[in-house]
């Protein structure tokens, strides 16, 4: 049985996961449907960086409100959502780029009652920080070649 601490871990899970978010994103794009992301801000960057006060600001999970010219600036890959957006009181602006494993939530507005959208794309393992900074250590260059390194037993003797 395969429990939620495998499922962090499996990629194939989390590439269904981001695929899924990837074609939903994808098609709101295309129709022109306004939407709102919820995403684990630790994982997104800002450039020009925000200022700290307006950074300290964010919540872990921070919405993102994507209309007007925010809407019109969006592009995507198959890795990141970017867009530009203003924040602060000045309206500062910056280019945020957001991997799409980062999105907890993709919101559509709710036009009956403001106060609550309406949920359409729901992934629960972008909240585990801990685990997703594992899980990208895991994967960089110097791991796999220190893998490749001591896969071969007389190497060993460079293990640590």
């Amino acid at each position: 049985m395969m429990g939620l601490e495998n499922l962090l871990y499996d990629k194939k899970f989390r590439g269904m996961q981001k695929t899924h978010c990837y074609e939903i994103l994808k098609y709101l794009i295309q129709k022109k449907v306004n939407f709102s992301i919820v995403c684990n801000v630790s994982c997104v960057k800002f450039e020009p960086e925000l200022p700290r006060e307006i950074r300290e600001a964010f919540s872990d999970l921070t919405v993102f409100i994507l209309a007007g010219y925010t809407f019109e600036s969006l592009e995507m890959d198959e890795k990141n959502l970017y867009f530009e957006a203003g924040f602060g009181e000045e309206n500062l602006g910056s280019f945020v780029t957001t991997p799409l494993e980062s999105i907890v939530q993709i919101l559509l507005p709710n036009d009956e009652d403001i106060r609550s959208d309406f949920c359409i794309y729901i992934n629960l393992l972008a909240t585990f920080i801990e685990a997703k900074e594992g899980i990208e250590k895991e994967d960089d260059g110097v791991n796999s070649s220190m893998r490749a390194l001591l896969s071969n037993p007389k190497n060993h003797k460079f293990k640590k």
